[in-house]
């Protein structure tokens, strides 16, 4: 039972994650390429401040702590099938959780130091490519650990 409510918790936090990256990378950044450089910059700068919330954090960080307990439950010893599907889930999520610490995570930071027409122009031509490309893998990682958990979800529901 446990397993399966973690995994339950797990898939619909994560597909929320991909939804909100994936929404990202399709409509959000694309737009804002489109407008002049201090004008984007200031929009994503919002957007960032305003993604360190709680109904985003919630999913963010819940997804990895589901994730987190189902891959260690494969390796204390937990090996059915339905937990290898788990395990691969929560491998996913967590690679993509990993890559916004250490990819977009600094991104953020600096694009928060640019101060309205400071002529960041050049830094926010790399950041729309850059943090697009590993937002994009993110979401795909993030859509990865849904599916997986979903199918332990269903896997497990007769028994656990």
């Amino acid at each position: 039972m446990f397993r399966t409510l973690l995994c339950t918790a797990g898939a619909l936090l994560s597909a929320v994650t991909a939804a909100v990256y994936l929404n990202f990378s399709v409509r959000v950044m694309p737009e804002l390429g489109r407008l002049a450089p201090a004008t984007g910059i200031a929009r994503m700068q919002g957007f960032n401040r305003a993604a360190v919330q709680a109904p985003f954090m919630i999913c963010f960080f819940g997804a990895a702590v589901a994730s987190a307990i189902l891959l260690l439950r494969v390796l204390r010893g937990d090996r059915d099938a339905i937990d290898a599907v788990a395990a691969l889930g929560g491998v996913a999520y967590l690679a993509g959780f990993l890559l916004t610490i250490a990819y977009n995570v600094p991104l953020d930071d600096r694009l928060a130091t640019l101060e309205r027409g400071s002529g960041g122009d050049a830094f926010w031509r790399h950041y729309l490519t850059h943090w697009t490309r590993a937002n994009s893998i993110r979401a795909g990682l993030s859509a990865v650990s849904a599916l997986s958990l979903s199918a332990a979800t269903l896997l497990g529901a007769t028994g656990d």
